[in-house]
């Protein structure tokens, strides 16, 4: 707990620039909520994404590329731009495959983003109210802080990286949260076991023990996760280095969450009159 300060200052830091960096730029949301067009071409020859870009303005369009780690170009069209002409003015930098071609129109990527809204909504609610019957007020309330902590700045790292957006990250971003939740669960737990055990013991030296009793559990199992969706990330090529991504991010700010942001709000919120005793 002597440390959580220190842990209090990095949270907010990574938080503030999580929330500039969405509200300046904002997420790269991709073609399931926007519809359009994606393509994904590889040239043969050497060619960079400047090049690209400049073939596709001639023809008039206004792509958003990315470049893959297998050095591919990911072009997302927007709704009404033509993909053919895309592909036609792509010839011109020299010999090319294309890898794939998605296209989603505007009522159904209408659909997609009402629906992943929704099922955001309803898990986080589904956890709040799961966090409330199972423990006391402020113990709910700083696992909820805990959560949307980590929800924040795993969206604020697409933001300042710009990834595209999709339902299969906000499918992970699912996954990264009940992870979270269930570790911040764990610690609980043992600090509810402890109380009643050690009734006398003040509170920061009881949340000191729980934490501690966990620590191990917690590295071991946070560290085999980032091991595997590191190795994914790196290795697992473009769509799946995407979503993998909120995995790397989630585990190692989900994990920072559960052992400090957590618990020592507990400590530090029972200062306030309203919750005390709650």
């Amino acid at each position: 707990m002597k440390f959580r300060f220190y842990s209090y200052a990095v949270s907010l830091t990574l938080l503030i620039i999580s929330l500039v960096f969405l509200q300046v730029r904002g997420l790269n949301l991709g073609i399931d909520f926007t519809g359009g067009t994606i393509l994904e071409v590889a040239y043969k020859a050497k060619v960079s994404t400047e090049q690209v870009r400049q073939a596709l303005q001639k023809e008039g369009l206004n792509p958003h590329i990315q470049n893959t780690a297998s050095g591919s170009f990911l072009i997302r069209l927007k709704l009404g731009e033509d993909p053919q002409r895309a592909l036609t003015s792509l010839k011109s930098l020299g010999d090319y495959s294309l890898i794939r071609q998605d296209t989603i129109g505007s009522v159904i990527s209408s659909e997609l983003r009402s629906k992943a809204i929704w099922s955001v909504l309803v898990a986080l609610g589904g956890i709040t109210v799961y966090l409330t019957y199972r423990y006391k007020l402020l113990w709910a309330f700083a696992g909820l802080v805990a959560l949307f902590h980590d929800v924040i700045i795993v969206l604020g790292a697409y933001a300042i990286t710009q990834r595209e957006v999709n339902l299969d990250v906000i499918a992970s971003l699912l996954v990264v949260a009940g992870y979270s939740v269930t570790d911040t669960v764990v610690i609980y737990d043992r600090m509810r076991e402890n109380l009643r055990i050690r009734k006398s013991l003040p509170l920061r030296d009881l949340i000191n023990i729980s934490v501690n009793q966990n620590l191990a559990r917690t590295l071991m199992t946070s560290m085999t996760v980032f091991v595997v969706a590191l190795a994914m990330f790196l290795f697992g090529g473009s769509a799946l280095s995407n979503v993998m991504f909120a995995f790397v991010v989630g585990v190692v700010v989900g994990t920072l969450s559960s052992i400090f942001v957590a618990s020592s709000l507990i400590l530090d919120i029972t200062r306030f009159k309203f919750f005390r005793g709650r």
